[in-house]
């Protein structure tokens, strides 16, 4: 993906280069996420956005507002944007600020910039602390510009839409067609720190409302049929206590012993509880049950 870029006097054409196996440090371009360390990262003679590994958490500082900020503050920076994939909305981010500099003097700008930041450090649930729209718009992005699974020529082709949606948002406050579902939630019961069970018509959208609501873990259910019912227990960070990975083990020993499959599916941060796609027979009272204990 090239653009050329007209400063006072010059014109300069920038690159972004998106490469699998890319070193920590690429010779002349700016390295973002591509794993280096975090020496490498606070050295400011080096091009390195970094906040991902070992070294990091999600508490660190993002890699998008230290480039932001760089590019704000006049540091010369190379030609070149190198990323091994687009992993998340920061680096659409980025790659939109890398290409269009105009966009770092906008007044909008460090609004969008710090919101994205948040939403891709803290995941999923932060979406709820944002104005409703912008998530929306966000979670589009997300999804528009996966990180495998197209051809090189497709993957730049919805780069450059979403490029283009990052700066008429900024610019002009325009998303593309947005459609989605409207959650329906019903609070059926409240307990100690946190604790909701609900239901609602979306399980994930769901789960937002009841974070905007100030809960912090709990079950939320979808009636299929009769007999069936769609789950999805969930904690809102590592901070709250709540042992989801003990409660599917339990979980899916019950669904053996009703001849039913153990789908029940931990998420790998340990957030998620997911129940059976289909729906599980297990009496919610009996789901609730095993909750409460772990």
């Amino acid at each position: 993906m090239k653009r050329k870029s007209v400063g006072v006097g010059q014109t300069v054409e920038l690159n972004v280069r998106i490469e699998k196996n890319l070193p920590a440090v690429v010779p002349d371009a700016l390295s973002f996420e591509t794993g280096a360390s975090k020496a490498q990262a606070e050295d400011p003679s080096l091009c390195i956005y970094e906040h991902h590994g070992v070294e990091f958490s999600s508490y660190s500082r993002g890699a998008l507002p230290s480039f932001y900020e760089d590019l704000l503050l006049g540091k010369a920076l190379p030609l070149t944007f190198a990323t091994p994939a687009v992993h998340d909305v920061d680096t659409l981010t980025a790659i939109a600020l890398f290409l269009h500099r105009d966009l770092a003097t906008h007044p909008a700008t460090a609004s969008f910039v710090y919101t994205v930041d948040f939403v891709h450090r803290l995941g999923f649930p932060s979406l709820a602390h944002i104005e409703p729209r912008l998530a929306q718009f966000l979670s589009v992005l997300r999804c528009y510009v996966p990180d495998n699974g197209v051809t090189p020529r497709e993957l730049s082709e919805r780069l450059t839409t979403a490029v283009k949606w990052v700066r008429e948002y900024i610019q002009d406050g325009m998303t593309p067609s947005l459609s989605g579902t409207n959650p329906r939630v019903r609070v059926i019961d409240v307990g100690s720190n946190g604790f909701v069970l609900a239901e609602a018509n979306a399980l994930w959208d769901g789960w937002l409302e009841l974070y905007r609501l100030g809960f912090l873990r709990g079950l939320l259910t979808e009636v299929v049929d009769q007999d069936r019912r769609r789950v999805l227990a969930a904690r809102k960070s590592l901070y709250v206590p709540f042992n989801l990975e003990m409660a599917g083990k339990l979980l899916n020993q019950m669904e053996l012993a009703m001849g039913e499959p153990p789908d029940w599916k931990l998420s790998p941060d340990g957030l998620w509880l997911e129940g059976p796609s289909d729906g599980t027979l297990i009496l919610i009272k009996h789901v609730m049950d095993v909750l409460v204990r772990v």
